[in-house]
């Protein structure tokens, strides 16, 4: 095709034909032009293309990090609920007339059981979006809004989760808690290290009835932890709709590019 129009060109030069020359020259310039836009608009489209893809492939991450916060959130709220038998357990103990001491302090024990354990938001797709300066790839803005109150909003929440968890441990360590009263020597790991060639266990284990005032403050610290986990388990419930709402939203946007 070059060297026809180079043929024709020649000719016209070679002919004097001055006119047409200009004619064909400006055509060549048009078709040269042209070329250059078909050229542009087909890398262009290619770089739509491309995002667009790419979009799809963030949009199935972010999906696969937010089906994890469900199964985590799952499992935070069933070790919630297990703490919450064990301190209606420490409750029955204490409201016992005779207290059985390490039946209590394992029941207490287990009433926060992991409690500091947080719910984190899986962020490695997110991340990844703004740490490469992409998130600009996701052309919703809807859904972009919604992904960054999302991690704001469960950022919100882990801090209530960890001041009622900070509340029940403080309470559950506290140096002025009578620990040998309370049956700590019975915990079945201290008891485990207590070195009966130096120790007189027996000394360790209280043979009165358990004081009414030491009674009182053990009820009162599980009344502190059935608290700490009740209000873990409502802010789950809000998280759990959170992440359903995120994730429904996710699973949408990826049947639609698909």
């Amino acid at each position: 095709m070059i060297k026809l129009l180079r043929k024709v060109r020649q000719n016209l030069i070679d002919s004097g034909k001055t006119k047409s020359y200009l004619l064909y020259a400006v055509g060549e310039i048009v078709l040269v032009v042209i070329g250059i836009l078909i050229a542009l608009q087909i890398n262009n489209w290619n770089e739509t293309n491309k995002d667009r893809q790419l979009e799809q492939v963030y949009y199935s991450k972010l999906l696969e990090d937010v089906s994890q916060d469900q199964v985590l959130l799952k499992k935070l709220m069933d070790e919630d609920q297990e703490r919450i038998y064990w301190v209606n357990q420490s409750i029955h103990l204490l409201q016992q007339k005779t207290v059985d001491r390490e039946a209590l302090v394992n029941a207490m024990r287990k009433s926060i059981n992991l409690i500091r354990f947080n719910f984190k938001p899986s962020l490695s797709a997110f991340d990844d979006l703004k740490s490469s300066g992409k998130l600009g790839i996701l052309k919703d803005l809807e859904v972009k809004k919604k992904l960054l109150n999302y991690y704001a909003v469960l950022s919100g929440y882990g801090d209530i989760q960890d001041i009622v968890a900070d509340a029940s441990l403080d309470s559950y360590l506290h140096p002025t808690k009578d620990f040998l009263e309370s049956g700590f020597p019975q915990i079945d790991f201290v008891k485990a290290e207590l070195d009966t060639a130096l120790v007189d266990i027996s000394k360790l284990a209280p043979t009165s009835a358990m004081p009414a005032s030491i009674r009182k403050e053990l009820l009162n610290e599980s009344i502190l932890h059935l608290n700490s986990n009740a209000r873990k388990k409502a802010v789950f419930k809000l998280m759990g709709a959170e992440v359903m709402a995120m994730k429904t939203l996710l699973e949408k946007k990826c049947s639609l590019i698909k």
